[in-house]
Order: C-alpha cells, then sequence, then structure tokens
C-alpha cells in the first residue's frame, strides 16, 4: 500500500533530481534524527552505527537522485531504507563479533536549559523511560518509536510494517498503557 508523497516532499524530490544541494540539505535536515534515533532502536543501542546507516541512506539518496522513484510517502521510503541498512549491518556484525574493548557511547540528552537538580531528575526520567520501552514487545516497540520518534502516521507504520492499521492503533495503546501504568506506579506523575 502507497501513501500519497507529499507536495512538499515532490517539490524537494524534483529539486533533488536536478542536482540541488539546498534541497537536499532541507531533506536531511527534516528527517536525519528521527532516521537516526529509529536506527539506533534497530541496531539494539546508540552508536555510531545508526548515524552511519542514516548517512548511507543520504548518500545514496544523493548519488541516485536522478532516477529515484519515489512512489508514497518519503518518509516511509526512508524509513524502510534505514531498516533495510541496519539489518545489513547486523548481519555484518553477526559475521564479526564485537571486541571486548569496545565501549558503548553513553547518550546525553539536550537540555542545556535545565537546572542541575532539574537536569539530573530529567537524566533519570530519560533513562527510566529508555529502560521501559526496551520491556516492550519487540514490534510494539517498533511503531512506537516509529510514531515518536519519526513521526509516521498509523497508515505510514501500517505500510512499512505490513501490519494493518487496527494493528497500529493496538500497539500504540498497549505502549501507552504500559509506559502510564508502569510510571504512574513508580510515583512518576
Amino acid at each position: 500500500m502507497a501513501f500519497p508523497i507529499s507536495s512538499s516532499d515532490k517539490q524537494y524530490l524534483a529539486a533533488l533530481a536536478l542536482g540541488n544541494e539546498a534541497a537536499f540539505e532541507a531533506l536531511f535536515t527534516r528527517y536525519y534524527a528521527g532516521l537516526q534515533r529509529y536506527a539506533a532502536t534497530l541496531l539494539r543501542y546508540p552508536t555510531d552505527a545508526a548515524e552511519d546507516v542514516v548517512a548511507e541512506v543520504f548518500g545514496t539518496l544523493w548519488t541516485n537522485r536522478a532516477q529515484l522513484a519515489v512512489v508514497g510517502s518519503l518518509a516511509a521510503y526512508l524509513y524502510t531504507a534505514v531498516k533495510h541498512r541496519a539489518f545489513d549491518r547486523l548481519r555484518e556484525q553477526r559475521r564479526t563479533p564485537l571486541d571486548a574493548t569496545d565501549e558503548l557511547p553513553q547518550t546525553q540528552p539536550e537540555a542545556e536549559h535545565l537546572q542541575p537538580d532539574q537536569l539530573l531528575a530529567f537524566q533519570e526520567l530519560s533513562e527510566q523511560v529508555g529502560h521501559l520501552i526496551g520491556q516492550l514487545p519487540e514490534r510494539t516497540r517498533q511503531v512506537f518509536q516509529l510514531h515518536r520518534d519519526g513521526g509516521l502516521t498509523y497508515e505510514e507504520m501500517a505500510g512499512l510494517l505490513g501490519i494493518s492499521i487496527n494493528s497500529v492503533k493496538t500497539h500504540m495503546f498497549r505502549a501507552l498503557r504500559f509506559l502510564k501504568s508502569t510510571l504512574y506506579a513508580s510515583g512518576v506523575q
């Protein structure tokens, strides 16, 4: 099922096909952060590999700009490309085991405007929410993160994941109910 591409995405893609770097930068700016978070979830931990995956997808977008044929939503196209490249990366990692000396990078929230005590509380809550998201069943976690991090609509997620819109709604409901009830039970209001 293909979803209609927005008129702004059509304009960007048309300009991109002509080699317009500003159009490419605009698409990169618009989609990069969500795609990077999605790649990190697929790769199971935040890493430079997620950034590499997204960079590779955008590199391919630029390289193939003249013959690019996006039929449906550009967002769905990009998220699908990131998913496939992330799975390729996981297959590569299975062939090359992680060195025991490799460290997993730590992420810091972007909250410079907070006071130190507020920043600490924010970091603790972020860690708790991240841990809870990790406890969700895989499909429920995918749906939640595609919507939250990627901004995809229910229709786009259904098409990307190959499930019905009602299944997407059910997964979102379960994720929100779990997060809400667990955070409430731990005293977070």
